[in-house]
């Protein structure tokens, strides 16, 4: 297909096109000026006919947002999209070359250059599918070569977002090889070129990373032969070949064939996907090492194919070897030496800084200054400091120790990383020596090595970023992935040494002593530095933890206002907390935690909150995937851990719930909410000892005892022994009060208020309620204190609280949906509208099965259900109102302990009554005074119960 000529000399946006390079049947590519930045670029348009097609138009843009998620030397950098006169473009890299197809032009390409070119195909497939995308369109017309043997992978036109599990229906013809049988897409069949489908892909199955790595596959087959493995003269007989049929083995076409090389490529052919290459990092590993031992015993040049074109005269090959050496020599000592160079996916270990200079503001300050820089990177991998602690453990040493060189080196070699980097400080004269180095820690070799002076102390920090900055150049990270993510040390952290060391000090206390430890010297960093941000974020993390969600917001707050100054990395953080705690927009928040996964697909955080969000929103199959992926991401860490209990109990998956606490356990991981979690297991299960053993963990634990005080309050409540749930509460709430805590010792009187409002002791109910609020006035227990009031009759004072609340918040997804729903509907049953309740409670609808903030406070638990289960019993409406009830006994995972899930029992008995079954009526109302034999005779709800059930007999 040609391009429209029309389009020479005219601007788009700010891309003046000169020049036509090329067209296909999905595109036509031209060659353009960007008048901004003075730099040629490629533009690709839409050809006519396709550009008014709205599918066309939705893959175009597709290709436009896949390849832009993409940071890659092996990858063609898009630049913008855009649309102008009813015109859609790319704008993309300009290349100099020629693509893999017209390279390879039917004839077999020499070893060195099928390994050389294989590895960057691999490197840049490995980046793409660790984001999760996966190409569907592998081929060699979609592979360029620049001048400089620079492999780019073109046209994600048809690529896709795994996680998404969308199946592609969409149908496509490729035109952009001259059709026929010499390269066909069958109409009718899923996406892509059919003769570097995968077998998955002709059967029209859902697809994974894997049927990129079978298309490479052939790829590698056809640089080494010449010829494609599958082929024929029309689609039905390649797809046949393709689905039964194995390649001519590489030795029957090519003589000196390389074994090693066919290997990988019959591995990569497995038409079972479980038995082909898994990743792509795995074909790359072997890919380099054939590589590795081809040069180590080099033979002369000889292509795969044409083995004996390699013999020349014995004169001729003596001084081609001169000139080879020669070459070598000249490259070792002028280019830069990235043969030893780092991949994405080697970990590296960052040791202590030898701090020479006598001056202890530089100890571990420098470090944590180097850490800051450096994890802006998404190409460098750095081990985790759990990982760190619990590899020092056991090599027999202290989770503290100092990280010298030396232990650095063996704990690198442990833990199967390949480099240490080490700084060190020097002081010369009056001026200062920042040194980085790079060693790889297998074979001793340098890898980088750089050195930066500053004039004075002020100066070490920026010192410091530049050596840092050179380094991550040194070791493989593209230029243009440091240029995105460099953003300079004193505006990442802060100008102040100071104020750094203030903040290392204060992270180094978190890790060993706990978050209340580390607060103290977070404020102190504050102090020295009011514009430092990361502190601000690291407070509002700890107060959460510690249940003030109050001070929490306030700190996330700061640190929003202030996060211009901070890295890419740190801005992803602190943006989603703010809108996941302060605004409560959590699609906000979860398009953050999703971006912030696509630029550092290594890092467990934004899985791990991304999963957090979407239990609040009952959303917790989706919330498992998450968690999963943060415990893959970081398996010494134990807050995925504990959130994978929880999510796996919330599923009623308890066996899986109790084998993911073992596999924490075993791996000598400890957290609180791991044995609350656990602790509710045990309960789902009547395992009576277990809760004790769990509750008795906690006992004596600043912080922490009071939680599970109050989660045995809540299990003595469910039985309906009210009397031992009152004095388990009194001690939960002297408990967090000794322990220092402001906001939750006013929650766990709410918990208990809301128990006693649903128990029918309403007077009760309301003085709780007033002494939580003479505790504190923050936003949580305005929330709790209106709905404790509204359920407990209290309709006019909870609906000012109320409209207070939606005015404080109106952007707050579980507040607005969840929380102010469920009181203006409890306010609308307490005036006898409960026609008016249903309604109001539909915006709940997405939420209602989800485990919301504040938390814990488990009496909140399903409560939208329960208040329109009660609104169907006032209209009668008894098949409704059991529908709702039921809800509670289908999730007993969600429901755990909380008292609500005992009253839905009677609930679901006195919809059964309304039904005029008498049968199941009489058999429920059974099973709930069998639950609350020995409960306390006084509650108005069982002396209710008791004579409604004398009744039915």
């Amino acid at each position: 297909m040609q391009g429209n000529d029309s389009l020479l000399d005219k601007t788009f946006s700010h891309y003046h096109i000169l020049k036509q390079l090329g067209a296909g049947g999905m595109g036509v590519v031209y060659k353009a000026e960007d008048t901004r930045l003075h730099r040629p670029v490629a533009l690709k348009f839409l050809p006519g006919e396709l550009g008014e097609d709205h599918a066309t138009l939705e893959r175009f843009r597709r290709e436009a947002q896949a390849a832009s998620a993409l940071n890659h030397p092996n990858i063609c950098t898009v630049y913008d999209i855009g649309e102008q006169d009813a015109k859609a473009f790319i704008a993309m890299e300009y290349l100099d070359g020629t693509t893999l197809k017209d390279r390879i032009g039917g004839k077999p390409l020499l070893l060195e250059e099928v390994l050389g070119l294989g590895i960057q195909i691999a490197d840049g497939l490995d980046a793409a599918n660790t984001k999760g995308i996966v190409h569907r369109d592998i081929k060699p017309a979609n592979i360029f070569v620049t001048e400089r043997q620079h492999i780019k992978i073109l046209d994600f036109g048809l690529a896709k977002l795994v996680s998404k599990r969308d199946v592609d229906a969409t149908l496509s013809f490729d035109a952009t090889e001259g059709g026929g049988a010499d390269q066909l897409t069958m109409p009718g069949t899923p996406i892509g070129t059919v003769a570097y489908m995968s077998p998955e892909q002709v059967r029209g199955e859902e697809l994974d990373a894997r049927t990129d790595l079978f298309s490479f596959g052939v790829v590698l087959y056809e640089m080494a032969t010449g010829t494609r493995p599958f082929s024929g003269d029309t689609s039905a007989v390649i797809t046949e070949a393709i689905l039964n049929r194995t390649p001519t083995p590489l030795r029957r076409l090519i003589p000196h064939a390389s074994n090693a090389l066919q290997r990988i490529i019959t591995k990569a052919l497995e038409k079972d996907r479980k038995l082909r290459y898994q990743q792509a990092a795995d074909i790359l590993a072997d890919l380099q090492g054939v590589k590795t031992a081809t040069e180590s015993g080099r033979r002369p040049s000889v292509s795969v194919g044409n083995w004996f074109s390699a013999l020349r005269s014995r004169r001729l090959a003596i001084v081609g070897s001169l000139v080879f050496v020669a070459v070598l020599v000249g490259l070792w000592l002028f280019l830069p030496r990235h043969a030893h160079a780092l991949r994405s996916t080697d970990t590296v270990v960052l040791a202590d800084f030898a701090n020479s200079t006598g001056d202890a503001i530089f100890d571990d300050t420098l470090k944590q200054g180097l850490a800051t820089d450096l994890q802006q990177s998404p190409f460098l991998n750095i081990l985790p400091d759990q990982k760190v602690r619990a590899t020092l453990k056991l090599m027999g040493r202290s989770a503290d120790e100092r990280l010298t060189e030396e232990v650095a080196q063996e704990l690198c070699q442990r833990t199967a990383s390949r480099a240490v980097i080490a700084g060190s400080i020097a002081s010369l004269g009056s001026e200062y020596v920042v040194g980085l180095n790079a060693v790889d820690c297998q074979t001793g070799e340098f890898l980088a090595r750089q050195q930066v002076q500053a004039v004075k102390k002020e100066d070490v920090l920026n010192a410091l970023d530049q050596a840092a900055t050179k380094l991550r150049e040194d070791v493989g990270e593209s230029l243009s992935s440091v240029q995105k993510y460099e953003t300079p040390l004193i505006q990442a952290t802060t100008p102040s040494l100071e104020a750094l060391k203030a903040y290392t000090l204060g992270f180094r206390a978190e890790r060993t002593t706990g978050g209340a430890a580390a607060i103290p010297l977070y404020q102190r960093a504050i102090e020295l530095d009011p514009n430092f941000a990361v502190p601000y974020e690291a407070l509002g993390h700890n107060y959460r933890a510690l249940a003030e969600f109050e001070l929490a917001n306030e700190n996330f707050q700061q640190a929003y206002d202030l996060s211009g100054r901070v890295s890419e990395n740190e801005k992803y953080g602190i943006s989603a907390a703010y809108y996941s705690f302060v605004t409560g927009e959590l699609q906000k928040a979860d398009q953050t935690y999703e971006l912030w996964a696509q630029d550092y697909p290594r890092s467990y955080a934004p899985h791990n909150n991304l999963g957090v969000n979407l239990v609040a929103l009952g959303q917790y199959d989706k919330a498992l995937d998450e968690f999963l992926e943060a415990s893959r991401l970081s398996p010494d860490n134990a807050i995925p851990y504990a959130n994978l209990v929880g999510t796996y109990c919330q599923l009623n998956r308890l066996g899986e719930a109790k084998a993911a606490y073992q596999l924490a356990i075993s791996r000598k991981l400890d957290r609180a909410s791991l044995h609350s979690n656990r602790y509710g297991v045990a309960f789902l299960e009547g395992d009576v000892q277990e809760t004790e053993r769990q509750a008795a963990w906690a006992m004596g634990k600043p912080g922490v005892e009071d939680r599970f005080l109050s989660a045995q309050s809540d299990t003595e409540a469910f039985s309906g022994r009210l009397g031992k749930a009152r004095e388990l509460s009194r001690h939960a709430v002297d408990s967090a009060r000794q322990a220092g805590e402001k906001e939750t010792p006013a929650e766990w009187e709410l918990n208990a208020a809301l128990r006693e409002a649903e128990f029918g002791n309403t007077s009760q109910a309301r003085s709780a309620t007033a002494a939580a609020r003479a505790l504190a006035s923050t936003r949580t227990v305005q929330i709790l204190a209106a709905l404790a009031l509204a359920r407990a009759g209290d309709s006019d004072r909870a609906q000012k609280m109320a409209d207070e609340l939606q005015k404080q918040n109106p952007l707050n997804t579980v507040i607005n949906g969840y929380f102010l729903a469920t009181i203006r509907a409890t306010i609308e049953v307490n005036r006898k509208s409960p026609a008016k309740a249903i309604e109001i409670l539909q915006v709940a609808g997405p939420y209602e099965f989800g485990s919301p903030d504040p938390d814990p406070v488990l009496s909140a638990t399903l409560y939208p259900i329960y208040v329109r289960g009660l609104a169907y019993l006032q209209l009668h409406q008894g098949n409704e109102a059991a529908a709702e009830f039921q809800k509670f006994l289908d999730h007993p995972g969600v429901v755990v302990n909380c008292p609500l899930g005992a009253l839905a029992h009677l609930g679901l008995a006195r919809s059964y009554a309304l039904q005029g079954d008498a049968a199941k009526a009489r058999a429920t109302y059974h099973d709930f005074l069998t639950l609350w034999k020995d409960a306390d005779p006084d509650i108005p709800i069982l002396i209710a119960a008791k004579a409604e059930y004398a009744k039915l007999q």
